[in-house]
């Protein structure tokens, strides 16, 4: 009766308890359903990527992945949302993608795009035929107090210049 009482008063309510912590987090487990190839368009294949990984709690956040494609000489870069994937504005979801080439006064030779995203910043683009490429993106977080891990998480990289075709 003693081991009933201990199940059914203390353990039961510390698991659903536990449950209700961790749904939040779940949630913000789901898969994002586009990749770089898709969203950059036919003929891209991605030739590199970077994770963005916040420092402080160590979420990853998104990847930014670079395209090429062989038949246009063009490279686009994409950052991929991975962490409250689906969710924008509400909660601040900043992604940002970039990519240029030389000489970067000639507006064609660089593109950004930022905002609040549910699942990514991009597609950006640049001619790249035998061309160096400097690529990257960002992505800033902020998590309400009813999702845990919660505050402000932030990741960026910017790539040396690289790629050169």
């Amino acid at each position: 009766m003693v081991g009933m009482t201990f199940l059914t008063r203390i353990l039961l309510p510390l698991v659903l308890v536990a449950g209700l912590l961790i749904a939040p987090a779940a949630a913000s487990a789901k898969r994002n359903p586009y990749t770089a190839a898709e969203v950059c368009g036919a003929g891209f294949r991605p030739i590199d990527r970077h994770k963005l990984v916040d420092s402080n709690h160590g979420r990853l956040l998104a990847v930014v992945v670079l395209t090429y494609n062989a038949a246009t000489g063009q490279n686009c870069v994409v950052t991929l949302k991975r962490y409250r994937v689906g969710r924008a504005h509400r909660y601040d979801d900043w992604l940002m993608a970039e990519l240029y080439t030389r000489p970067l006064r000639v507006p064609s030779n660089l593109d950004t795009d930022k905002g609040d995203f549910k699942y990514y910043a991009g597609p950006v683009y640049v001619r790249a035929r035998a061309k160096c490429v400097r690529w990257g993106g960002q992505a800033d977080l902020i998590v309400p107090s009813n999702w845990h891990p919660r505050g402000a998480f932030h990741s960026a990289f910017r790539s040396r210049w690289s790629h050169c075709r």
